[in-house]
């Protein structure tokens, strides 16, 4: 490929469209942000959905709309963004934290306890102008095997938000959740709770804002990429194709979508078409190409119905942890009335 097919490849797959959903969690977590300056509690916020919802990538652009920077005399860490540690336990959180700010901290083991750690947080907020955590995979207060809350963790972050007075935004699996509210006190502070749902097409509204979706990156691809027109990604034969292959998966959707671009961009195409989806689906889903079918009747698919969640009622033996599930079999002739 040429240079300049590789840097057209390159803008499709760093180009985010957002939707509504994500658009009201930025917003909520940049008022968190600026509420927690305004006296009273931190404003702080639980922001969960199953994997491929779209949470990477909402954290991705906060981060990158509050990136470090530096002063004259000092450098200044409007976020703070830190993974929940896979063993979690209050002293590896705290650690956790402190790695992410970035300290010259030559060894963590100088640090007595949990409470010398938390006062260096402390320390650090004011001193770098810290202004809102982030913690990611909050799943992880739940230990998966032992079903256990790891509580010590939980109150870890009650006392950092308490004595940072600083907001914190979690991030997880559905079931991070339950984590929360087994924490009352934990709980109280996080009343903001926002789900990243993928998309469904079966009711009106829903389809709407599906088609809305495509339709801005149809055009935003079509500005930004050099094509001569549109590629109609809204079109009922391409979304509704795209949707049975996806279930409404932001990820697989994009996945599916950012391999035709490269399709399109190899060949010199004036346009994505038809056969560039066709050829993106049979690399990701060859034994199930709904580009290969020719009459959207024929074609079946789901939604979701339910997301993961947390069993506390799983036997012994059983895993605790729910997969999501789906609707049964749809025909797609039956999305069509508002395509």
């Amino acid at each position: 490929m040429t240079e300049q097919q590789k840097e057209k490849i390159r803008i499709a797959r760093d180009k985010r469209i957002w939707s509504d959903i994500h658009g009201n969690i930025f917003a909520e977590m940049e008022d968190c942000k600026y509420l927690s300056k305004c006296g009273g509690e931190p404003a702080c916020m639980l922001c969960r959905g199953d994997t491929g919802a779209g949470k990477s990538a909402v954290i991705a652009k906060f981060r990158d709309d509050h990136k470090r920077y530096e002063k004259l005399d000092a450098s200044v860490i409007p976020v703070v963004y830190t993974v929940l540690p896979t063993k979690v336990s209050e002293r590896g959180l705290l650690t956790s934290i402190l790695k992410s700010i970035g300290p010259e901290i030559v060894d963590f083991k100088d640090f007595d306890d949990e409470e010398d750690l938390l006062r260096e947080i402390v320390r650090l907020v004011d001193r770098l102008g810290i202004e809102l955590f982030i913690i990611d995979e909050a799943q992880g207060f739940l230990e998966h095997d032992s079903r256990r809350l790891v509580y010590d963790a939980t109150e870890c972050v009650k006392n950092l938000i308490i004595r940072t007075n600083r907001p914190f935004i979690l991030f997880g699996m559905p079931w991070c959740l339950h984590a929360v509210e087994q924490n009352s006190q934990l709980a109280g502070r996080f009343l903001r709770r926002r789900y990243l749902a993928p998309f469904r097409i079966t009711q009106d509204q829903d389809r709407g804002a599906y088609i809305g979706f495509l339709d801005m990156l149809d055009e935003e691809f079509a500005k930004d990429l050099g094509f001569t027109e549109k590629a109609g990604l809204g079109s009922k034969d391409i979304a509704l194709r795209l949707f049975a292959v996806s279930r409404g998966n932001l990820r697989v959707l994009r996945s599916v979508i950012d391999q035709a671009v490269v399709n399109a961009v190899r060949g010199n195409a004036s346009k994505m078409e038809y056969d560039h989806f066709c050829q993106a689906c049979d690399i990701f889903f060859p034994e199930s190409n709904p580009f290969k079918i020719k009459s959207l009747d024929m074609i079946k698919y789901v939604e979701l119905a339910k997301p993961s969640y947390w069993d506390k009622d799983a036997k012994r033996g059983q895993s605790p942890v729910v997969d999501q599930t789906y609707t049964q079999e749809l025909k797609l002739s039956e999305a069509l009335s508002a395509t």
